[in-house]
């Protein structure tokens, strides 16, 4: 066994949008980003179709943007982080622009904005149709390769985040490449900042790649930090059911440009549901059409009154219908609601800084308070932007320690690799259907106490199996214990036993590791009575 050891100032886990954004700005500080897998590969940020929310038009304010993302996040937003998000829009765009980054424009210079569920106004910045991912991440991956002061470690995974006393002294991880064997990474650092993405890949039915589980997460809680609002997952509308893992998405713009929701009998069953009709919060329209396959029935977006050149205007989404046979312009598009991006995480204030000193969060492992219980479209790429120039900015404020003493105790393998692959996916695949069955779209008592027992079950049997596992499970309980305590629904968090929103319930389910056990006990022994006693008072 060799240990690769390093000392940047900084060391930044995770490789899209915001760990990349908080590289560029943390200039002439020295910087190590670590992914996963190559740069820009895997990545949540590379994939997102959507695009920018940004109200750059001339109707449009800063004031209307604020109070689409108010109404959407039904009442437990942070007002502050929103103004925050919001006013720094159009300073990011300029920035993107400035790296390099392309967005579609008119003939006249103007941006070409496209218009998406809740939003009042056409304010949807984007590139190429459905590629804002791809473009966003190709300039800042650009700028990145051209930084002095920026070095990348590729092909690295991080088992656990050194921290003692509540003060951070770096990570710990491995190579993942398999020509590199039993190779530890020790990266000394005073300051750690997560931006490892979201946990879609706990669930069967995801737009998230398969990589995106949690992972930071579980680094962060094992490292002592707060986190919040865990129930709170958000799924997609509209992923093309294709047979497809991850499932391909098809993003809110097409509906945006007029595309319709219907069954099999050609139904457009939004009418009355919400005035927007399929333009309503992604919570409602995902909702219906649960209900919808509840009943039997087959759910559709219906492209056909678009006109032609679909394959221009959304050249990502034509390719994966080609690839399943299927013309948007003559044939109907077979869709399910899939996880697609988790609102809770690891909690941050308003500067990006965690519970634990050193510690920072920003992108969607970040709970910043903007989204509340249901997050407004494109939202999520303009919070992941906007605070890692918040992250930076407050990095570049800090003495950075040079002397840091690592304790002999931290150099260990903290995660085993995998004992079985074959054995490791049975239970993991076992997590994933669990999840999406009794934690997905609709939750009620009995179902989340089913979701806990499976856990808990694979727990026991799996004794450890593979630290892609262990990290599953962990996040599975917290996502759990927050969708128990949240006796009703509100936003994304749908119970069918608690089916109204209540104001009691206007407050955030904080969870630390050291109390899972204690939730985990009380939900399997307590009556409703005494859990709302223990531990909702």
């Amino acid at each position: 066994m060799s240990d690769a050891i390093y000392s940047p100032d900084v060391v930044i886990v995770g490789g899209g949008v915001a760990g990349l954004t908080v590289a560029l700005n943390l200039a002439p500080r020295k910087v190590c980003v670590i992914t996963k897998s190559s740069l820009g590969i895997n990545t949540s940020s590379s994939w997102a179709q959507g695009g920018i929310a940004a109200a750059v038009s001339k109707d449009d304010s800063n004031e209307s943007h604020i109070n689409d993302t108010l109404t959407t996040a039904k009442g437990l937003a942070n007002i502050d982080a929103i103004k925050e998000v919001v006013n720094n829009a159009k300073g990011i765009i300029d920035d993107l622009e400035g790296y390099g980054v392309n967005f579609d424009k008119n003939e006249d210079g103007t941006f070409n904005l496209g218009l998406e569920g809740a939003h009042s106004f056409n304010r949807i910045i984007r590139s190429k149709g459905d590629s804002s991912g791809l473009e966003i991440m190709r300039g800042l991956i650009e700028k990145v390769k051209k930084s002095d002061h920026i070095t990348v470690l590729e092909n690295v995974s991080i088992d656990r985040i050194m921290t003692e006393n509540n003060t951070i002294y770096g990570v710990i991880g491995r190579f993942t490449d398999d020509n590199v064997p039993d190779s530890n990474v020790i990266i000394q650092s005073s300051h750690v900042v997560l931006a490892t993405g979201g946990l879609g890949g706990i669930f069967a039915n995801t737009t998230n790649p398969r990589s995106s589980y949690g992972e930071g997460v579980a680094l962060a809680s094992h490292a002592g930090a707060t986190l919040t609002d865990m129930e709170f997952v958000q799924f997609h509308p509209t992923g093309l059911d294709f047979g497809l893992d991850p499932t391909p998405l098809a993003t809110e713009a097409i509906r945006g440009e007029g595309a319709y929701l219907v069954n099999q009998d050609e139904e457009r069953f939004m009418f009355g549901i919400h005035p927007d009709n399929e333009l309503a919060p992604r919570d409602l329209i995902a909702q219906n059409i649960f209900k919808q396959i509840e009943k039997g029935n087959s759910v559709f977006l219906d492209c056909r009154n678009m006109g032609r050149n679909f394959n221009t205007r959304f050249p990502q989404v034509s390719s994966y219908c080609d690839n399943a046979d299927l013309d948007p312009e003559k044939d109907l598009l077979p869709i399910i609601p899939v996880a697609h991006y988790h609102i809770g995480g690891v909690k941050t204030d308003l500067k990006g800084q965690t519970s634990v000193e050193g510690l920072w969060c920003c992108g969607e492992v970040a709970a910043t308070g903007i989204h509340g219980a249901n997050r407004l479209a494109s939202n999520s790429l303009l919070e992941s932007l906007v605070f890692a120039k918040i992250v930076a900015n407050e990095i570049n404020k800090k003495n950075i320690k040079k002397d840091i003493q690592i304790s002999s105790k931290f150099i260990k393998i903290f995660k085993e690799k995998t004992k079985n692959k074959i054995r490791a996916k049975k239970y993991i695949w076992q997590l994933r259907s669990s999840m999406m069955r009794n934690l997905g779209i609709v939750r009620n008592r009995d179902s989340i106490i089913k979701g806990l027992n499976d856990v808990l079950k694979i727990e026991r049997e799996s004794k450890g199996l593979s630290a892609k596992l262990n990290d599953m499970i962990l996040v599975s309980k917290f996502i759990i214990i927050g969708a128990y305590l949240r006796r009703e629904s509100r936003g994304c968090h749908l119970r069918s036993d608690y089916q109204d929103t209540n104001k009691d319930f206007i407050k955030h389910f904080d969870i630390k590791y050291s109390e899972i056990n204690s939730y985990i006990k009380a939900i399997l022994d307590s009556t409703m009575s005494e859990i709302d006693e223990k531990l909702v008072s």
